[in-house]
Order: structure tokens, then C-alpha cells, then sequence
């Protein structure tokens, strides 16, 4: 039987990576800072010992304890959108470091990497392809996620270990504490805001669909040594996907619009005085999160759909249905 080694497996992406690697008859290993999955399906395989998890950090557990694995998902690292940079790399690249040497001597197959696609920046396109000029946005998240990819990409190289780096847009779904619950929380409220009427392309990828992707490219060969951009390929906007929620939630579609000029100058005076007072919070609104949604951001899923055979398989009514059905069993449809 293959085993897999998966980080930040009690997460949002990580849980369903578990899930889709158990579906294949692959004994899963995880390793996260929280052993307390909120995944059901997870928590069952838990209990039915096909997945085993152990508490740990990317910086100080001790991976070689775990013995050998097949292949590792390093899903784990920090994402936020404010932050010190040197925290930022601490995890994402020294904490990635110690997994591929861990996966080196544990002689793993490969050693699949979540990166973003907030790694080429926010200039407006559309169809971005994987070999297309990356330009990160200045804040630490995006950037440390490129140094890990080039570190990745290295290092592996160098140690004869392949690798694979999967960019997904922005995810959403059941389990998705980090976004997906402010944001319904809002549109149920009416008090949802965006900027220009949400009418600039984006790049949502429903969490099964990532997962899938990132099952397909870690254990077939074909897809190793590689780079792929993974979203929906619907290319919808984000006041379409505002109203696709509004939807299933039988609500009225009710949205705060606000010019993208204002909302920049917000940002950047809200960040200002963030910086000035020295406080580690993040503020309600960063010029990272604004500056994302003032202009089209939508990637090319041609090379996975190649390499990878990447169909993905739950539409955007269907993924928001889901996602919404999960939301009203834990906060009540009428919270």
C-alpha cells in the first residue's frame, strides 16, 4: 500500500487532500500544529485508522520519526495577509526546507508544493499561463510563497527528488473557516462590500476540485517536475459569485460597492496606521486583499488539463450550494 504524508492535514485544503488519498487506497500520515480535524469525512477515517495524525509544526517536529513515505503534500504554511516577513519565510521556506529533507531521506517518489497564484501579482489579465512573469505584490505572503517555490524547485532538483508545485485560485467550500464564513456571514446581511460592483474577472476553485488536482499531480509521474495554475476555469466575477451565494441562500443579491480608488487609499491609510502603532492584528481591510479585487485575475488551466487530465467536476452552482448547505448547519439558517 502507498502512504503519503500530508501537512496541515486538519486544514481546509489539507483535510480534503486526506480524503482523496484515502479514496485511493493510500494510507495517509498527517502532521499538523492542530490535531483536531473539523473534516466528518476525515474525523471517520480517522477512527477507522486509514488516516493517523500527529500534532506537530513544520519548524520543530520530528519528521523522521514518521519513517518512510511514498510521497508528501506539504499543504501547511502561513497565510495571512499582514504579517512580518521573516515570519512569513520562517515557515514557508525554512519549515518547507526540513520537509524535503525529511522526504529526501525518508526516499519519497515526490514532494508536491501549495503555492498561490498570488505569486504572479496583481497587474489585471486573464488566461495567465505558469510561465508567465511572476510579480508578486508587496506583502510577505506572496512573496515568501515565491521564494519557497524557486527553493522548491531547486533544492529538488539539485537532490534528484521530483516535485510538483500547484498555484490554486481562490479556494472555497465546506470547511473553509478563513474566508468563505465572513464573506456568507455578510451576503446574508446584505452588508457584503466590493469594489466596482465586482465586475473584474476571478479565479475560484471549489475545494474538491483543487484536491483532486492535487491527488493527480503527486502520485502520477507524468505530472512531476512541473508547475500548474489550478482553478474552475469558469472565470467568473466575484459579483457573480456573490450572487450565486445570495442564491442559495434564498436572500435578495445586496452588495456595498465602492470605487477602486477609495478603496486603495482606505487600505493604504487603514495599513498606515496599523504600522504606526506597531500592531500585530490584521486590519479589516490591506491593500493585498483590495488591490486583488480591482482588476481581472484569472488563470490558464490548460497545462493541468493536459498533463493532469484535470477536469474539475463540481460546477460553481453546485460548489456554492454545497458550501452553503455546510455554512447553515453550523451557524443556522437563521443566524
Amino acid at each position: 500500500m502507498k502512504t503519503a504524508l500530508v501537512t496541515g492535514v486538519c486544514g481546509f485544503v489539507g483535510s480534503a487532500v486526506a480524503v482523496k488519498l484515502a479514496a485511493q487506497g493510500v494510507n495517509v500520515i498527517g502532521v499538523d500544529v492542530n490535531d483536531k480535524p473539523r473534516n466528518k469525512e476525515l474525523i471517520k477515517l480517522i477512527e477507522q485508522g486509514k488516516v493517523k495524525i500527529h500534532k506537530g509544526d513544520l519548524l520543530s517536529f520530528d519528521f523522521e520519526a514518521l519513517g518512510s513515505v511514498n510521497h508528501v503534500f506539504q499543504i501547511a504554511g502561513k497565510v495571512s495577509a499582514w504579517g512580518d516577513i521573516k515570519d512569513f519565510d520562517e515557515i514557508n521556506v525554512k519549515g518547507t526546507k526540513r520537509i524535503i529533507d525529511y522526504a529526501i531521506k525518508a526516499g519519497s517518489k515526490s514532494f508536491l508544493y501549495l503555492s498561490s497564484v498570488a505569486v504572479y501579482g496583481f497587474r489585471g489579465y486573464t488566461d495567465l499561463k505558469e510561465e508567465d512573469e511572476k510579480l508578486p505584490f508587496n506583502n510577505p505572503y506572496p512573496i515568501s510563497k515565491l521564494r519557497a517555490e524557486t527553493m522548491v524547485m531547486n533544492y529538488c532538483s539539485e537532490n534528484k527528488l521530483p516535485y510538483v508545485i500547484i498555484r490554486p485560485g481562490n479556494v472555497y467550500g465546506p470547511y473553509d473557516y478563513t474566508s468563505s464564513v465572513h464573506i456568507f456571514k455578510r451576503i446574508k446581511k446584505g452588508t457584503m462590500p466590493y469594489i466596482d460592483k465586482g465586475k473584474y474577472i476571478s479565479c475560484f476553485v471549489y475545494v474538491d476540485n483543487l484536491a483532486d488536482a492535487i491527488v493527480t499531480a503527486g502520485l502520477q509521474e507524468k505530472a512531476w517536475n512541473n508547475d500548474y495554475n489550478i482553478t474552475d476555469g469558469f472565470g467568473e466575477t466575484l459579483h457573480e459569485y456573490f450572487c450565486a451565494v445570495a442564491q442559495a441562500m434564498g436572500v435578495k443579491p445586496k452588495f456595498i460597492s465602492l470605487p477602486a480608488p477609495l478603496a486603495k487609499a482606505t487600505a493604504a491609510l487603514v495599513e498606515g496606521v496599523y504600522k504606526l502603532f506597531k500592531i500585530k492584528k490584521a486590519p479589516l481591510i490591506t491593500k493585498f486583499s483590495t488591490y486583488q479585487n480591482t482588476a481581472d485575475y484569472h488563470f490558464s488551466i490548460e497545462k493541468a488539463r493536459k498533463v493532469l487530465g484535470y477536469q474539475p467536476q463540481v460546477s460553481m452552482e453546485e460548489g456554492v450550494k454545497r458550501a452553503v448547505q455546510w455554512f447553515n448547519e453550523i451557524y443556522g439558517e437563521d443566524k
